[in-house]
Parts: C-alpha cells; structure tokens; sequence
C-alpha cells in the first residue's frame, strides 16, 4: 500500500504529465493551414499594374501593390517587387470577415507575362508567386504563399487565386478550398 506522501507525488507526476501533454498537443494543433481561392478585382490601378484591388473569395480585403520594377521584357516581361494584403481568410464563405483571422500580409512578387506586342491590352498570359514574408494580427508569424494567373478574355483580363497560409494562431478553419469569382480589366497579379 503506497503512503500518503507517495500517493501525493503520483498524483502530481501525472497532473503535470497530463499538462505537459496537452501544452504539447495545444502547440501542434493551433498551428493551421487554410487553402484559399478566389479572384482578385483591380480598383485603382496605375500603368505598372501597382495599386489597389479587391481580394474575392477565400480572401476577403484590399490588396496593394507597393511597388513593381520591371526587371526584363525578353523572351518574356517579368517584375518584382512589395504588396500588402489587409483583411481576413473568409472561413465561413460568408462574405464577412467577422469572426475570421484578419490582419495584414506582407508579400514579395514575381511576375511574368507574354505580351503579343508593347501594349499592355495584348496580354496572352500572366502569372505571378507571392511568398509570405510577414504578417500583423491574426497573420503574425503567418507562413504561406500565393499564386496568381491573368487570363485574358473579351471584357478584359480575369485574375485568379489559390495558395495557402499556415497561421500560428488557434483560430482553425476547414481543409476545403474557399472559392469565390470576379474580374481585372488588366493583367493584375
């Protein structure tokens, strides 16, 4: 038969095992991926294809270019440059941000594009990576990235989106992809 003392020291070895597990298993789970899709609309956007757009579908928010320099325009044109995505990921597709993780996303950009000639209206194909490089709010210490795909079409271009972003918070969301459908009127990654 085991002492009072001996009972006591059982018991708060596995209290605190039981504590150090869930502290453990806590860690693992808040840490979560969300799949995003959608389209991504321009709102005011200049020559170089930096300014605003609207984010639709698993984003919902504005996105911005902050800069982009061009950095070749044979065989094909690419840039490079900053952007910065303020909103949420719309878990819920509910078109609201309430409830959602939100804050902003600092991205880099690479973009590549075929021309059929100067004009930027003879785009036949464009498409860009945006790695994550930080985060505010519920996107601290976010990891991810982002992929975009400018499709030309008779009432102009259409941009699309899918990535993901690995959030260290615990707010979680579903595996599925969260999809919504808009249009850019110009190449707009």
């Amino acid at each position: 038969m085991l002492s009072t003392k001996a009972k006591r020291t059982t018991r708060a070895a596995a209290l605190l095992a039981g504590v150090v597990a869930t502290v453990a298993l806590t860690g693992v789970a808040e840490a979560r991926t969300h799949r995003v899709a959608g389209k991504q609309v321009a709102i005011n956007v200049d020559a170089t294809g930096a300014g605003q757009y609207k984010m639709r579908g698993g984003l919902r928010g504005m996105w911005t270019i902050n800069e982009l320099n061009e950095v070749s325009t044979s065989p094909y044109y690419e840039a490079q440059g900053t952007e910065l995505f303020k909103g949420c990921i719309d878990r819920r597709r509910d078109r609201s941000c309430k409830g959602d993780p939100s804050g902003t996303l600092s991205f880099t950009i690479r973009y590549w594009a075929l021309f059929g000639s100067a004009d930027p209206e003879s785009l036949v194909w464009g498409a860009c990576w945006h790695p994550v490089v930080a985060g505010t709010g519920d996107f601290r210490d976010a990891q991810g990235v982002m992929m975009m795909v400018d499709s030309p079409t008779r009432s102009g271009v259409k941009t699309g989106y899918i990535g993901t972003l690995t959030l260290a918070g615990a707010r979680a969301s579903s595996s599925r992809v969260v999809k919504a459908s808009g249009a850019v009127p110009r190449p707009g990654c």
